[in-house]
C-alpha cells in the first residue's frame, strides 16, 4: 500500500486581529542547572481612559518569572491603543523598578496577510521617565514570519532597545493558523544578563506536537 505524500506547512494565514488576547499561559526554560517558569498574559480591559491626550483602549500585559519555584521578576504594563483601525499609542508600566511611559514615534501594522519570507517594522518610540519629558531610552519592534507545521505559520515578533543604559530585548511567538487565531509558542527574554528561552508545552521546540496542531 502506497503512503501518502507528508502534508505541505502551511505558506500563509491571516495576519490575528489587535489588540492580541493571550489567557494566562505557563512557559518554562532550564539554563546552568536551573529551572525557570513565565507566566505571561496579555488581557483587554474595558471602557477607554485618556493617554498622551487620546481616549485610548487598553491592555493589561503581565509577566511573572520564578527560578526553581522562587519568584525572580514581575512586570506588568499596560498598552494603550486605538481601535478601528487599531493603532498602538503607547505603554506605561516599570523596568527594572523604574517607572516609565513609552510612546511610539512611528507605527507600521501587519500586512493583512501574514506570508512565510516575510518580515518588516512594526514601530519604534522612546520611553520617558513617568510624569516627565525626562528621555531614558528607546525601542524598536520588528517581525517575521516563518514555516511552522501543516496547520500554522510562525509569526515572531522581536523588541529590542535600552532603558536607562540596560539592553532589553524579547522575542515572543505565535503560532497563527488558517483562520487567523493564535497561540503564545515561546518568548524569548533576557533575564539578569542572560537569555532565556520560555517554551509552551505545546510547542514542537518542547516536544509538543504544535501549538494548534488539531
Amino acid at each position: 500500500m502506497q503512503s501518502s505524500p507528508p502534508a505541505q506547512n502551511l505558506e500563509s494565514a491571516p495576519a490575528p486581529a489587535e489588540p492580541f488576547n493571550i489567557p494566562s499561559t505557563t512557559l518554562t526554560a532550564t539554563s546552568g542547572g536551573n529551572s525557570y517558569t513565565a507566566i505571561y498574559s496579555q488581557t483587554p480591559n474595558n471602557g477607554t481612559t485618556m493617554f498622551d491626550g487620546h481616549a485610548a483602549y487598553s491592555s493589561t500585559v503581565s509577566l511573572t518569572i520564578t527560578e526553581n519555584g522562587s519568584t525572580i521578576g514581575t512586570e506588568v504594563s499596560t498598552a494603550y491603543y486605538l481601535e478601528s483601525p487599531y493603532e498602538p499609542l503607547g505603554l506605561s508600566g516599570t523596568v527594572s523598578g523604574t517607572a516609565y511611559t513609552f510612546l511610539f514615534t512611528s507605527t507600521n501594522p501587519y500586512p493583512s496577510t501574514l506570508t512565510v519570507g516575510s518580515s518588516g517594522p512594526l514601530g519604534s518610540g522612546t520611553f520617558y521617565l513617568s510624569g516627565t519629558n525626562d528621555g531614558i531610552g528607546s525601542l524598536t519592534e520588528t517581525y517575521s514570519v516563518a514555516s511552522n507545521n501543516a496547520s500554522t505559520v510562525l509569526l515572531t515578533t522581536y523588541a529590542t532597545g535600552t532603558v536607562n543604559g540596560q539592553s532589553i530585548s524579547e522575542t515572543i511567538n505565535y503560532a497563527v493558523n488558517a483562520s487567523g487565531a493564535l497561540q503564545l509558542q515561546s518568548v524569548e527574554i533576557l533575564v539578569n544578563g542572560t537569555t532565556l528561552n520560555f517554551t509552551n508545552s505545546c510547542s514542537v521546540a518542547a516536544g509538543g506536537a504544535g501549538c494548534w496542531d488539531y
